[in-house]
């Protein structure tokens, strides 16, 4: 028998370390709990660690002993420790940078008290009176709670239907059963509107948590949290992670925004952990959205997920109706403006009646291109494969992805002609300039990425719009989510194409989603609303869905096209995407790896696609190709990730391994 020792995780992000280290447990130190950090030598120098597990040492090996135990108490609970592991076996990632992201927050220097006044529940919406339909998904959401077996919903309501009703009142019932309640939203941004919501309900036992908290408020939150102190908890996707002590439902509002999948290592999905943590704790979960995520609706179409549907809002409120506009057309009757004939005959009116109009243009900047008449050429980030973008209010040109800023050339510095240069196509700054020399006395307020940086900013912008300080609200893809504005009477969906031509397979249920969910803006008070979608596809069959309000024949027509392509959910992906500063050496790297992967794996089960240059192929000096693999990936993921760990050893060019991967 060999001697126990304790499985340690070292805190230092390299594929090469991706594995747990044996160390023996000092005579005179307890045996730490698993979650514990502890400090022990490595290599020449003393690290910190996690103690993962313990299990016999393979004879022969001379085990060097844990230097000290560091913290009161273990970093994670056994749940944590269990997600922990499930999240690098599916997505394929190193351990320690799962535990790094997953690590409570430091404790401040300074003691923090923490007291909440427990208050019960305020019922502030108690003369609300709930519909059929909401009544009936209550219900059936009670009752599950009721069981505490385990259950997920798909709520599959109709924008303004009335899903925060549900929603309150399933928390209510949570905490009176003694459970706490994981809120989930797709941005920041959203978390003051939704807390002020709940705050109106539960009073102090509601906290929020987000990556821009100062380091005393992540503190507090992470152990009210952990202590049963606070009952509910509302944050975008990290929020999955927080040590619940009794969590008993889970809420996922918007649950197909991509903004749930992190873009970055590691590349987790917040749904998918949020199902998992539903399970291990027998939690119910619900799943909330006008537009469900395809993976969604085919696992409620298998009965995996039971569907509460709402179809109608409440009595009083309409769904707006909905015209297209052809550009194609209007360009070729003379009129070259961003905004229709029809799109702007309407505005008119509704500014006439002091109602509210919101214009949605998924586009920073001002103009997207800029050139030179005389050589046609395209102004790119030298950093980046992809053109700079003017903006008006700095009278400067940015990239969109590394944040450089130049200024306009005065001469061109391909040709040295002093024409000066051109811009062309249309950003959302250029649309605010149009209407205010069209409409001179109209209200105007812009909601985009660049009048939001400030800290506040998005919610004074709305808070402003709410009050009726503004006639029309401008915005971007910020505009579509889950605001109630009662004297909107008009949405303009100005260019509805943008999303379609992205190199995305989903690229058509995000079109889909985002005009279904932007028309969701009009007519949510006691007038009814008009949406104006212009396009220059107008036949496509997800903006005619989108438009007619028709989400079976969209999922249908969307399914038959992935199956045919076999693409996710009827296949599964995994991107290997290699970066580096030498371009010669990433299409090397990449061509060898496809190549080893193919003899590898079978090719009747997985396919391997590529190498091929990323949809932008330069970003921030560094060149990106990938290599995409389809099919049925499950089986094979040890064996790919041994395959690609040979060759992460390269210290030139890294390779990262995201699966189900978002965006091209």
């Amino acid at each position: 028998m060999g001697e126990e020792a304790a499985e340690v995780v070292v805190r230092i992000n390299h594929p090469r370390l991706d594995n747990f280290f044996h160390y023996r447990i000092p005579h005179k130190m307890d045996k730490p709990k698993l979650g514990t950090r502890v400090r022990v030598p490595f290599g020449h120098r003393i690290v910190e660690g996690w103690v993962v597990g313990y299990s016999e040492a393979e004879e022969g090996i001379l085990l060097r002993e844990i230097a000290e135990i560091t913290g009161t108490e273990p970093d994670f609970t056994e749940e944590m420790l269990q997600l922990a592991h499930w999240m690098a076996g599916y997505y394929m990632h190193p351990l320690s940078e799962i535990l790094e992201l997953m690590s409570p927050p430091k404790k401040p220097k300074r003691p923090l008290e923490l007291t909440i006044t427990e208050s019960p529940p305020r019922h502030s919406a108690e003369g609300i009176v709930l519909t059929d339909e909401q009544q009936a998904a209550l219900t059936k959401i009670m009752d599950a709670l009721n069981r505490q077996e385990g259950s997920s919903f798909l709520l599959y309501g109709v924008t303004g239907c009335g899903k925060t009703e549900v929603y309150l009142r399933a928390a209510q019932a949570a905490l009176e059963r003694g459970c706490q309640v994981l809120y989930l939203v797709p941005e920041i941004a959203l978390t003051p509107q939704m807390d002020a919501i709940f705050q109106r309900w539960f009073g102090e036992e509601v906290a929020v948590w987000h990556h821009r908290l100062t380091g005393r408020e992540k503190y507090r939150t992470w152990e009210g949290i952990k202590r049963g102190l606070y009952k509910v908890l509302i944050g975008p996707r990290s929020a999955v992670f927080a040590p619940f002590k009794s969590l008993g439902l889970i809420i996922i509002d918007e649950e197909h925004d991509p903004a749930y999948k992190q873009q970055e290592k590691p590349y987790y999905h917040a749904r998918q952990l949020a199902l998992w943590r539903a399970r291990y704790n027998k939690a119910v979960i619900v799943l909330g959205s006008a537009t469900p995520s395809l993976e969604s609706y085919t696992a409620a179409a298998a009965g995996k997920t039971q569907v509460l549907a709402i179809k109608n809002r409440p009595p009083g409120r309409y769904l707006p109706k909905v015209s297209i506009v052809d550009m194609k057309k209007e360009v070729a009757e003379g009129n070259l403006s961003s905004l229709s004939r029809y799109l702007l005959e309407q505005i008119r009116l509704r500014l006439a009646k002091e109602e509210q109009v919101i214009l949605f243009l998924n586009r920073r900047g001002y103009a997207p291109l800029v050139f030179c008449p005389s050589c046609g050429e395209v102004l790119k980030c030298r950093n980046c494969s992809i053109s700079l973008i003017y903006h008006r209010q700095t009278r400067d040109l940015r990239c969109h992805y590394c944040n450089i800023r130049r200024a306009v050339p005065e001469v061109c510095p391909s040709c040295g002609s002093g024409q000066g240069m051109r811009f062309l196509g249309t950003g959302i700054q250029k649309v605010e300039k149009e209407l205010n020399v069209i409409l001179p006395d109209s209200r105007v307020i812009r909601l985009d990425y660049d009048t939001t940086r400030k800290k506040g900013a998005f919610q004074q912008i709305l808070g402003s719009f709410y009050r009726r300080e503004a006639d029309i609200l401008l915005g971007t893809q910020m505009v579509a989510k889950g605001h109630d504005f009662p004297g909107v009477t008009l949405v303009g969906v100005l260019n509805a194409d943008l999303s379609l031509n992205l190199p995305d397979y989903r690229s058509a249920e995000h079109t889909f989603q985002l005009l279904t969910q932007v028309a969701g803006r009009a007519g949510r008070g006691s007038q009814p609303g008009e949406v104006v979608v212009q396009t220059l596809y107008p036949d496509h069959y997800s903006i005619t869905a989108a438009c007619e309000g028709d989400r079976h024949y969209f999922y249908r027509e969307e399914m038959r096209r992935r199956r045919y392509l076999e693409y996710p959910p009827f296949s599964e992906l995994i991107r290997v995407r290699l970066t580096g500063e030498d371009e010669e050496k990433v299409i090397n790297l990449s061509a060898q790896i496809a190549e080893e992967l193919r003899c590898l794996l079978k090719p009747d089960q997985i396919a391997v696609l590529g190498p091929a240059p990323a949809s932008v192929v330069r970003v921030k000096g560094y060149y990106r190709y990938q290599v995409m693999l389809k099919g049925k990936c499950r089986q094979a993921r040890k064996k790919i990730k041994e395959c690609l760990g040979v060759y992460q050893k390269n210290n030139s060019v890294i390779i990262s391994i995201e699966v189900d991967p978002f965006g091209f």
